[in-house]
């Protein structure tokens, strides 16, 4: 029954009196930081709402518990000027003192008790001024789902009223101060290459435009990928085995050769030669290629067939004559449901893969269009030669989809594993063995020339045997054996 409680007589007074302590600090604690809720929801409705048990003249104190006269703002910085030149007004409903990376979720963030009503006018008030954010600045709209966008809300809610950094101060203070807290980070993920080693990824491109030529070097550990550096070899005269030899012993040499495991690059002919080189000479190391650039250049074999090539020009010029005229375009979405034939890929050849799958899998609908009255009426349609003649041709033979359908069984499987090697999801390197056989077993078993596709297969793979892909598979074995056991 409720008041039948009596003090336990084994308690001295100390300890009671700190549980107690203990209790009304947790108390307070839970006030202060609903105080503070309720004073940034108050700012960020823009009207006023009576809120009870809130001391709006304590802003002093909640700038001295949050650091505020320690910023550099209430010692006489600058305000960010806004575009026109005046100066930005003081009441800013987001503002940040700091900056909270690690993103943890504390008590001090238990929304009050409010109702309905009320949280559904918050909500939206929250909602507006996010998307104006986004809608005004022309954002990508999916920055609503960044977690650094989530944490300017919180510590906005937990700092209060604060001034915006300048552009100054964040292209000069905070950024270098990102660069300092990024080394750091670095230095922490020294540790775990030493533990667990480390792979250097190699990856080139040129741009088209400026003719440049650049190499990016990665690092790459179960924690996470480091951004190393970038070399521009435009003005290289030569890019041959050794030039491709120094560079990456170079960067071994950076990172440290007691971390470094394996280096990946791609299947160049003078990068396959500078990575045996560097084997030679650091023989703990492995080099090897890259499995998405490998298995790219299997499409690519595949592709070079005649048969096929000339199906996959076919397709291209379906694709190219429907989306080279807005009528046309229009009009295969109504006999489609709105669904487009193009598909952007993980690479060049996977995409020429992707886009015939796509026309097989509207196949019902292209009929329907190019025999439709609509398509007769235009003057695609009453021509006698031309792309939109042949467009239709195409699609009204049965040699053509049944050469298509045959062909997506090959190709299938080999894009199964591309998009597998090219996720950044988790390490591919202990099933991969495993998805390249299964791969070839279901080309087997669906194609009638399986031998000449997977000996092009073949070709290319035998470049990803090596001992360290060989461990992996064991590993990923053993593990796989344990969970059954």
């Amino acid at each position: 029954m409720s008041g039948q409680v009596i003090p336990c007589a084994r308690v001295n007074k100390l300890v009671r009196e700190s549980m107690m302590k203990l209790l009304l600090d947790a108390k307070a604690k839970r006030n202060d930081s609903k105080r503070r809720k309720e004073e940034f929801e108050e700012r960020l409705r823009g009207d006023v709402v009576e809120v009870d048990n809130v001391d709006h003249s304590s802003d002093d104190q909640l700038r001295h518990e949050t650091g505020g006269y320690q910023n550099v703002y209430d010692q006489g910085g600058s305000s960010r000027a806004s575009v026109s030149g005046g100066e930005r007004p003081e009441d800013l409903t987001f503002s940040l003192r700091s900056t909270n990376i690690d993103l943890v979720r504390t008590k001090s963030m238990k929304q009050p008790k409010v109702n309905k009503g009320m949280l559904s006018t918050w909500r939206k008030k929250l909602g507006q001024a996010v998307s104006k954010f986004i809608i005004y600045e022309r954002l990508p709209m999916n920055l609503s789902n960044s977690p650094w966008l989530h944490n300017l809300i919180i510590v906005a809610s937990e700092v209060g009223k604060a001034k915006f950094p300048t552009p100054y101060e964040i292209s000069n203070v905070y950024l270098e101060a990102e660069y300092e807290e990024m080394k750091k980070w670095i230095t922490i993920m020294r540790k775990t290459w030493k533990q667990k080693g480390a792979t250097i990824m190699c990856d080139g491109w040129t741009d088209s435009i400026n003719h440049s030529h650049i190499m990016n070097f990665l690092v790459y550990c179960e924690k996470g990928t480091v951004f190393w550096k970038s070399v521009d070899a435009s003005d290289v005269d030569s890019r041959n085995t050794d030039y491709y030899f120094e560079l990456l012993d170079k960067v071994v040499e950076e990172i440290g050769e007691e971390f470094v495991v394996q280096v990946v690059t791609d299947n160049e002919a003078a990068l396959k030669a500078a990575g045996h080189k560097l084997m030679e000479k650091r023989p703990h190391l492995y080099w090897s290629s890259c499995a998405a650039h490998c298995l790219d250049l299997c499409l690519e074999d595949i592709g070079k067939k005649k048969n096929i090539q000339k199906l996959l020009s076919e397709a291209k010029l379906v694709t190219t004559f429907i989306y080279n005229h807005t009528y046309i375009v229009s009009l295969m979405k109504k006999y489609t449901g709105g669904r487009e034939i193009i598909r952007p890929g993980v690479t060049r050849f996977a995409t020429q893969f992707l886009q015939l799958q796509s026309i097989v899998k509207q196949k019902e609908g292209l009929e329907n269009m190019f025999h439709s009255e609509e398509f007769r009426k235009t003057k695609y349609g009453k021509e006698k030669s031309g792309p939109g003649y042949e467009a239709k041709k195409i699609v009204s033979s049965k040699d053509f989809w049944s050469k298509a359908n045959d062909i997506l069984k090959v190709y299938e499987p080999i894009v199964h594993v591309l998009r597998l090697v090219d996720g950044d999801e988790k390490s591919t390197m202990g099933f991969l063995y495993e998805a390249i056989d299964r791969a070839k077993q279901a080309i087997q078993e669906n194609s009638r020339y399986h031998s000449t596709y997977n000996d092009i297969i073949d070709k290319r793979w035998k470049f990803m045997h090596s001992d360290l892909h060989s461990a992996g598979m064991s590993k990923s074995n053993i593990l796989r054996m344990r969970s059954f056991l």
